[in-house]
């Protein structure tokens, strides 16, 4: 039985893959774990046009990368988050919230690995610079400020 892989399974396959395996494993054990599921056409449709998109956004971003750099560079991201105990905060700004905020505020998508932040994930009352790689020589500087919220 084919079955695409949702999660990474030590010794038997990474996460995104296609492999065959004994339905009885597939059934009894990926499925009910939620670590894989059956490989379909329908399935196989919905990562064609995945991996169609993804290849059409990797394409724009070479493109425009140097206007991408050129509208993102030096820019201001503010994240409010609540706060406890001083400058500590509840949440840590992470890569995937400053992708969401920069297609949010300039309608441009990016994928976690053009996101590098020097010192890792921001946990506290802090401005940063965070850097966007989207090419061997082309990077962005933003600074990402995190602030305490009111409520």
């Amino acid at each position: 039985m084919k079955v695409y892989f949702l999660e990474h399974v030590i010794n038997v396959a990474k996460k995104g893959e296609i492999k065959e395996v004994s339905s009885g494993y597939a059934s009894n054990f990926l499925f009910k774990k939620n670590l894989a599921k059956p490989y379909t056409r329908e399935l196989e449709k919905s990562l064609k046009n995945k991996e169609k998109k993804q290849e059409a956004n990797r394409v724009e971003l070479i493109a425009n990368r140097h206007n991408i750099v050129d509208e993102l560079n030096w820019k201001k991201i503010v994240f409010k988050l609540k706060t406890w105990t001083g400058s500590k905060v509840y949440w840590w700004v992470w890569e995937k919230d400053v992708i969401r905020e920069v297609k949010k505020q300039f309608k441009i998508n990016l994928e976690k690995k053009h996101i590098y932040m020097p010192s890792g994930h921001i946990k506290k009352i802090w401005e940063e610079f965070v850097y966007v790689k989207l090419w061997k020589d082309v990077m962005a500087k933003i600074t990402v400020i995190v602030e305490a919220s009111n409520s």
